[in-house]
């Protein structure tokens, strides 16, 4: 899995609902049926950089840290999936033709 793909599918479960590491990892491995389980030592890394972009926000709650998207995240988020959605019709445009 390339680094900017799982920022964005990190960036992307955690703008559903304020959530901790270890639910995202269960989160991935559900969204792929089981076929790809992150380590924390991928996912960590992940927030931490999400956190200091500002992407997201990071709360102590019971002594879990609780992930939220910030305002900056979902431009972020907006962002990739505006170029993804063009990366996807330039494909099709090529395709089709």
């Amino acid at each position: 899995m390339r680094k900017g793909f799982l920022k964005m599918i990190v960036l992307k479960i955690i703008s559903k609902k304020p959530i901790h590491g270890y639910d995202i990892i269960h989160a991935i491995e559900t969204i792929t049926h089981g076929h790809w389980v992150p380590s924390p030592g991928s996912i960590y890394p992940v927030l931490d950089f999400l956190e200091a972009r500002g992407y997201v926000s990071m709360e102590e709650i019971d002594r879990k840290k609780v992930y939220t998207i910030t305002e900056e995240g979902k431009k972020a988020l907006e962002a990739i999936e505006e170029k993804r959605r063009q990366l996807t019709e330039e494909m099709s445009l090529l395709f089709n033709d």
